[in-house]
């Protein structure tokens, strides 16, 4: 019998968003927090995930998201896969910036991924290198192809909103659900430790929700299971669009995740300040302690975030480190 995580408010924990590297090849703006990089060294080995998430399906965790930093930076990116499927998770999925993805989509799909996740914010390539700090607008929307040649299916588009940046982008990014089986999810921009990007920047999802409305008849569609989005199709259209709302309207009470870093932090939040480290259990192969602090860190997780302001003191301390 499973016996489950479950926090004080009665959220049942069932999705561990893991950072398995805090690297990335990207600077993006609103990302680079310039603090806290992990070394290569003090990332967990590849047998050291397997043992971790050994454990997972004991206490009924379904689904893993591999998030960075840029996973695909990891050599053994595979075998991690691979390590995971053997744990027996349901769901395995990856976000990536796309860079790499046209190279090992096909290798991904065979080792047991699920589907990926692109954070495509623009499709100017001037806007795109502005965002970034690099010139692959192409590369990125190759990999995307490649994606779905693979059946890494339904790709799912993350979309941060900019004002003063990426407004032109919303309707023609929206617009890519039209013939396609894409799941376009615009992004509310959060808050991230010394950057004041988001303060000059934030904009709420509802201009981007009235830009598409303007052209388009909108109908309220629907996420899977766990899904922080709220979903809606354009009228004949085979793809979806959603609004991720971490500010203007919270999902705290729906959360089922947790969140690991790569050197074996438990975040119970995004915006906590506390967290528990297990990397000592995970090398110590110590079965019994680690389950014991993941039950902790879901012990310690807060009810909500709360609203957050541009005045706010509320912000992600490391944006790479704890994947978004």
């Amino acid at each position: 019998m499973l016996d489950y995580l479950i926090d004080n408010f009665g959220r049942r924990i069932t999705y561990i968003r893991f950072s398995v590297t805090p690297r990335c090849n990207f600077n993006c703006v609103y990302c680079n927090s310039h603090t806290g990089e992990t070394d290569k060294d003090e990332e967990f080995s590849t047998k050291d995930i397997e043992f971790l998430f050994s454990v997972m399906p004991e206490v009924g965790v379904k689904k893993v998201r591999l998030t960075g930093g840029e996973p695909l930076l990891r050599y053994d990116i595979l075998d991690i896969v691979k390590a995971l499927k053997k744990d027996k998770i349901q769901e395995i999925v990856l976000t990536t910036n796309g860079f790499y993805l046209s190279s090992v989509a096909e290798a991904l799909r065979e080792a047991g991924l699920t589907r990926v996740n692109v954070s495509l914010d623009t499709l100017n390539r001037d806007t795109f290198v502005h965002v970034t700090g690099v010139d692959a607008l192409d590369i990125v929307n190759s990999g995307i192809k490649e994606a779905i040649k693979y059946g890494l299916t339904p790709v799912k588009i993350n979309t941060v909103l900019m004002r003063g940046i990426n407004e032109k982008d919303i309707l023609p990014i929206a617009e890519l659900t039209l013939n396609s089986d894409i799941t376009v999810r615009f992004i509310e921009l959060m808050p991230v430790k010394d950057n004041n990007f988001w303060k000059m920047h934030y904009i709420n999802f509802r201009t981007a929700l009235a830009l598409i409305k303007k052209k388009y008849e909108l109908i309220k569609s629907t996420g899977g299971s766990g899904e922080v989005a709220s979903y809606y199709r354009i009228k004949g259209a085979p793809g979806k669009i959603g609004f991720i709302t971490p500010i203007s309207q919270h999902f705290c009470k729906y959360c089922n995740r947790i969140r690991i870093t790569a050197k074996g932090e438990i975040y119970p939040c995004l915006f906590s300040k506390e967290y528990i480290s297990i990397r000592d259990a995970v090398k110590d192969r110590n079965k019994d302690l680690l389950v014991s602090l993941i039950r902790k860190s879901v012990d310690i997780k807060p009810k909500e975030h709360g609203v957050i302001s541009l005045s706010s003191q509320d912000f992600i301390n490391n944006m790479r480190e704890l994947g978004g």
